[in-house]
């Protein structure tokens, strides 16, 4: 007997030795025997074990757990499981369960409807270790997934430009091979040279934001404070849009707010070039979206400031809530800024575009830098500007209603500054190729011969003075702002209490023109005619107007018949009136992209409609991608740049293989 109790008490030690609870459970879930550290583990007394040790698991974790448990004693099944415990550090435990053996059952003293084993082991260090493995894949999977975004970004708008570059060039070989040189036509010449300049003005644009962007990455951009003058300078900036501006008769206003003048600010120490940079983004984007507008095409950049930092407004824009992180990157507080006074200089680019969407203006809050990754189909993004401002002291911002316009504004810290010796306005050879371009266009305006109503606009180096809501101190807010604050609100609410939020739209969702309404496409209806099969009736579907322009020229004069849509919904919908031999499906578009647009046409077929050949045009060229526009229902591909012949090629091999 003594040496049976001997056994008994060596086990015991045994077991309260071991760094795992332990616990012998018989069917009811009452524990026959336990050690030392599952005593430790347990948190109140109960005739159940389950009772003893529960109430440290994490509220989260805790049905999870419950359900697992009493499922595995019911089906008498074995069970691991991971949980978190409660409290201030959460702890991570493994509790794992076995059914005992028919052989084991009378030796540990449970009855014939057998029992359990269980063990609750720490494995904090384990877990954590592996939630860090974890959070660096998907870290390392982001970084991935952003360097694809940014390649197939780029690839996209330098492409588009050369394709219109290579068609401008085979047009002006094309006049000088067929005519004399002494009855060249020098409108038609100018016409194409005057595209080309656009073009690689704005590759010029892409490649100098392509560097910034990769030094801010890096943490290697600089200012260089120079003592100028903001209203003259930044206004000299502005001049490089006249001929774009005449082109898309759009009413064009640079003003400066009361508050630039009571300031008293002449000369300042700032870097004018990044802020130039800017502005020049921001005026690019509200040209390009206002120019799509139906209604009144006005743009206004305007100047104010303030001896204090501005809050959320004004400017009139509810500004990216970066907070402390933008504080830290100020780089305007070293000697070379002098001890001047410290203002603000607050501008703001208002359009009567086409706005930004609310889902949009969601994205463009959580992310700061982008709506999408694909904002630049969409409206262009404001991470570059971002930055710029960030290290001129400053924030940027917006406010938007969809189809009523838009208003970015920012803000940039600068020192009070005495006038230099020398004047004169600064030799910016950065300039050269927009001065270039800007000359191109000036003779192509001549040789046109535009009306006096198109002209270019007249921008002033000495702007004249008016109160503006966008940048007055003071000014009462108006709808586009209250609009986008409340976006804003919603969103970092949201953001606060559920974290980040997904969209609810899935990316595989085909929209027909009977699920939603298209953007104004009555300009659209009275250009599409009806057609028969035998004229070879080809639909362009292009948002670059250069590109869809030129290769709309170049296929009426081979005889087809064209039309033209700006993106998928405008495609479905010219569906809907006419007959059509070919498309040719841009990849990338605004509102709906060509693989939606594509699956949508796909899906109408399969009702008894004629299959209709898609020729998908491309600017990105990874195969996944390529793949992806395949298996959406295109029947082949082309990539940009591409020869004209290579076009024409491919659609008559399409049409050809339709009408066998």
């Amino acid at each position: 007997m003594a040496d049976s109790f001997n056994v008994n008490i060596t086990a015991q030690e045994l077991a309260d030795m071991l760094p795992t609870g332990v616990v012998i459970l018989n069917c009811r879930d009452e524990p026959v025997f336990s050690n030392q550290r599952f005593r430790e583990l347990t948190t109140c007394y109960s005739a159940k074990s389950f009772g003893c040790w529960s109430k440290s698991i994490h509220p989260e974790d805790y049905n999870l757990v419950s359900d697992a448990y009493f499922e595995a004693l019911r089906s008498r099944n074995a069970l691991r499981i991971e949980y978190r415990t409660r409290g201030h550090t959460s702890l991570w435990r493994a509790l794992i369960l076995a059914p005992v053996d028919d052989d084991d059952t009378q030796r540990l003293g449970l009855d014939s409807k057998g029992g359990f084993i269980c063990t609750i082991t720490d494995i904090t260090l384990e877990k954590t270790a592996e939630l860090l493995q974890r959070e660096i894949a998907d870290q390392a999977k982001e970084r991935k997934q952003q360097q694809e975004r940014f390649i197939d970004m780029i690839s996209h708008e330098v492409r588009n430009p050369l394709s219109a570059i290579l068609h401008c060039t085979e047009d002006i070989l094309q006049i000088v091979k067929d005519h004399d040189s002494s009855r060249v036509p020098l409108a038609d010449i100018l016409q194409a040279a005057e595209t080309i300049s656009l073009c690689v003005a704005h590759q010029k644009k892409i490649v100098d934001d392509v560097l910034v962007f990769s030094k801010l990455d890096a943490s290697m951009v600089t200012l260089s404070p120079k003592v100028v003058q903001p209203r003259r300078h930044l206004g000299n900036s502005l001049t490089i849009f006249r001929p774009e501006l005449r082109k898309k008769e759009i009413q064009f206003e640079y003003k400066l707010d009361h508050s630039y003048a009571e300031s008293a600010i002449e000369w300042v120490t700032a870097d004018i070039d990044r802020i130039s940079q800017v502005l020049i983004n921001l005026v690019s984007n509200a040209i390009k979206f206002t120019a799509k507008s139906d209604g009144a095409r006005e743009i206004r950049v305007s100047m104010g400031a303030s001896s204090k930092r501005p809050p959320s407004y004004p400017p009139n824009v509810v500004f990216f809530d970066t907070g402390k992180d933008a504080l830290r990157m100020d780089a305007t507080t070293t000697p070379e800024w002098g001890d001047g006074e410290v203002l603000y200089i607050m501008a703001a680019v208002k359009d009567t575009g086409i706005g930004i969407s609310e889902e949009a203006q969601r994205r463009l809050f959580e992310r700061f830098n982008q709506a999408t990754p694909r904002t630049q189909s969409v409206y262009g993004g404001s991470g570059l500007g971002l930055n710029l401002c960030h290290l001129h002291g400053g924030e940027i911002g917006v406010s938007s209603v969809e189809g009523e316009g838009s208003t970015f504004g920012f803000f940039f810290k600068v020192r009070r500054a005495i006038a230099p010796l020398d004047d004169s306005s600064p030799n910016n050879d950065d300039l050269e190729i927009e001065k270039l371009c800007a000359g191109v266009q000036a003779m192509s305006n001549d040789a046109a011969r535009h009306s006096e109503r198109t002209k270019s606009p007249g921008i002033s180096e000495s702007p004249p003075l008016a109160h503006v809501d966008e940048v007055a101190p003071g000014a009462a807010s108006d709808n586009r702002f209250r609009h986008t604050s409340e976006i804003a609100h919603e969103t970092s609410q949201a953001k606060c209490s559920t974290g980040e939020q997904k969209s609810q739209s899935s990316p595989n969702e085909v929209m027909l023109p009977g699920d939603q309404q298209p953007s104004k496409l009555e300009r659209y209806e009275k250009q599409v005619e009806a057609s028969t099969p035998d004229s070879r009736h080809i639909l362009v579907v292009e948002d670059n107007v250069i590109n869809r322009q030129i290769i709309s020229r170049k296929l009426a004069t081979l005889g087809y018949h064209v039309s033209e849509a700006t993106n998928g919904s405008e495609a479905l919908k010219a569906l809907q009136c006419s007959h059509f031999d070919c498309i040719l499906m841009d990849q990338e578009m605004p509102e709906m992209d060509g693989i939606t647009s594509t699956k949508a046409i796909r899906k109408r077929e399969q009702n008894g409609r004629e299959h209709v050949p898609i020729l998908g045009v491309t600017a990105n060229v990874r195969a996944a991608q390529q793949t992806e526009m395949l298996e959406a229902g295109m029947d082949d591909i082309i990539h940009k740049p591409y020869r004209t012949n290579v076009l024409f090629d491919k659609i008559n091999q399409l049409i050809t293989l339709a009408t066998d």
